[in-house]
C-alpha cells in the first residue's frame, strides 16, 4: 500500500487519508461484534483498503476529486458492484443476487472521490420507522442507551453519529432518514423525490421514496447530496425567513417533552428576526391514513410472488404491514392517489407566501427498543406521523439538531414544497 510518488504535492493529504481510513477501521473492528452485525450488513476491511488506495492513485495523477477523504456508508438498498443488495432480509440476502454495477449514486459519488465505507443495516425492505431488524440485531441511537435509532436507515445514521464516517447514503419513503436523524442528533434531507436518480435503489413504494443522506453538518450534508442529484444546490443567505407553524397538522398531540423543546425553538428563532405565522393545515393531517394504503400497495406490488416464503425467512412486522394491502377494497389504491393529489396541490397552494414550514420531527422523543418491540404498531405509527405528512404532499424536508435538546435531538425540521430542496437548506443554515 505504500503509494508515495516523489513528485506528488498532494502526497500529505492522501497519506492522511489512508491513515483515516485504517482508523476508522480499527474503530470499527473494535465494537463488539453484534454491535457491528447491528450497524453493518457487509463490513470487509479488504474492500475498504483497495478502495482507499485506489482513490489514493487517482488523487496523486492529479485527479480533481470534491469527495476526496470523505467517508460514506451505503444502506442496504444501494446497489454496488459486485455486493449482494439485501434490503435489510434474509430473503433477497440468501438468494445472493449480485449487483452487475454499482447505483448511478454510488458511482456519482465515487466519481467524486467518495470512499463507500461499508453497508448499512436497516429495517426490512425499508418497511419501518423506528429501526428494528430481527436478523441482524437493532442498533442502539448514539445518543442514548438501549433507545431506537430511528429508521429504516438505522445503522446508516448510526454509523455517522459514531463517528466512524462522514456521511450515510439512506432513502425516505415515510421519514427513513428524517427519524434516524433525529434519533441520533444528525442533519437529515428528505430531498424532493425526483431530485436523485433512483435507478439501482431497491424500492419500497415508488410513489413515496426518496434517495437522500444524513451527516453531520449542513456543509458536507448539501455537498453530498449536490453530487447524488448532480446538479448544485446553492441558494443566497436569506433574510428575514416567513416560516408557518401548521396548526391541524404536525403540532397536534406533542408529548410534554416535545412540546417543550418545539416552544423553545419557536421562540429562539422568532428571536433571530424570522417571521413565524400560522397556517392551517388539517386536512392534510387528515390525509396521513393514505400513506398506510398507497405504500402497502405497493410494498405488495413488489413481494406479492414471496408472501409464504417471508412466512419463514421475513420480520413478521414488516410482512404484516404488507399483507394490509390483501384487505383493501378493489379502487383504494386508485382512490387514495387521486385524494392524495389533491392534497398535493392544496399543500401548494397553503405554502404560497411561506419560505418553509416550522414543525418537530417528531411528536415524541425517540422510545426505547424494549418500548417498541412490546408495542410496535402504536410506536411506529407516532415515529413516521410527522415525518410521513411530509411524503403525503411531495414536499422535500430536512432534519437538523436542536439547540437545549439534551441528548442533542434533531427534533427541528423544516418543510419545503417540492424542488425548494436548495431554497430549504439555505433557510436550515440561518436557522441552524
Amino acid at each position: 500500500m505504500n503509494m508515495k510518488p516523489s513528485f506528488c504535492p498532494r502526497w500529505p493529504e492522501m497519506s492522511a487519508f489512508l491513515t483515516r481510513v485504517e482508523d476508522a477501521i480499527a474503530r470499527t473492528e473494535a465494537l463488539p461484534a453484534a454491535t457491528r452485525r447491528a450497524i453493518f450488513t457487509e463490513f470487509t476491511p479488504a474492500r475498504i483498503r483497495a478502495e482507499a488506495a485506489a482513490l489514493a492513485a487517482r488523487a496523486a495523477a492529479g485527479e480533481a476529486m470534491p469527495l476526496f477523504g470523505t467517508l460514506i456508508s451505503v444502506k442496504d438498498l444501494y446497489d454496488e458492484a459486485g455486493q449482494v443488495t439485501g434490503a435489510g432480509s434474509r430473503l433477497l440476502a440468501e438468494r445472493g443476487s449480485v449487483a452487475a454495477v454499482d447505483a448511478v449514486v454510488v458511482a456519482r459519488l465515487r466519481r467524486a472521490g467518495a470512499l463507500m465505507f461499508g453497508r448499512t443495516s436497516m429495517s426490512e425492505f425499508a418497511y419501518s420507522g423506528v429501526g428494528l431488524n430481527p436478523h441482524h440485531g437493532t442498533p442502539e441511537s448514539a445518543l442514548a442507551a438501549g433507545v431506537i435509532p430511528g429508521g429504516s436507515s438505522s445503522g446508516a445514521a448510526v454509523s455517522v453519529a459514531l463517528g466512524l464516517c462522514d456521511a450515510a447514503l439512506g432513502t425516505d419513503t415515510g421519514g427513513s432518514l428524517r427519524i434516524p436523524a433525529a434519533a441520533n442528533g444528525l442533519w437529515g434531507l428528505k430531498p424532493s423525490a425526483d431530485l436523485i436518480d433512483a435507478t439501482g435503489i431497491f424500492p419500497l413504494a415508488g410513489t413515496f421514496d426518496s434517495a437522500g443522506a444524513m451527516a453531520g453538518t449542513e456543509a458536507l450534508l448539501r455537498q453530498v447530496t449536490e453530487v447524488m442529484a448532480g446538479a448544485p444546490l446553492d441558494a443566497p443567505a436569506p433574510g428575514r425567513l416567513r416560516l408557518g407553524l401548521p396548526t391541524g397538522a404536525f403540532t397536534e398531540g406533542l408529548s410534554p417533552e416535545v412540546a417543550t423543546l418545539f416552544a423553545a425553538e419557536t421562540a429562539r428563532i422568532a428571536a433571530l428576526g424570522h417571521e413565524i405565522v400560522p397556517v392551517e393545515m388539517a386536512e392534510i393531517g387528515a390525509g396521513i391514513g393514505l400513506n398506510k394504503i398507497i405504500v402497502a400497495a405497493e410494498a405488495l406490488a413488489i413481494h406479492h410472488a414471496d408472501l409464504d416464503r417471508l412466512e419463514t425467512v421475513g420480520d413478521p412486522r414488516v410482512l404484516s404491514r404488507i399483507r394490509f394491502a390483501l384487505t383493501l377494497t378493489p379502487g383504494a389504491l386508485d382512490a387514495a392517489l387521486t385524494e392524495r393529489a389533491r392534497l398535493v396541490a392544496l399543500f401548494e397552494a397553503r405554502m404560497q407566501g411561506l419560505d418553509a414550514l416550522l414543525v418537530p420531527t417528531l411528536m415524541q422523543l425517540p422510545p426505547m427498543i424494549a418500548a417498541v418491540e412490546a408495542d410496535f404498531d402504536a410506536l411506529n405509527a407516532a415515529m413516521l406521523r410527522n415525518t410521513s405528512l411530509v411524503n403525503l404532499v411531495d414536499g422535500c424536508a430536512v432534519a437538523l439538531p436542536t439547540p437545549g435538546a439534551e441528548p442533542r435531538w434533531s427534533m427541528t425540521m423544516l418543510v419545503g414544497r417540492k424542488g425548494a430542496d436548495a431554497a430549504l437548506l439555505a433557510a436550515a443554515r440561518a436557522i441552524a
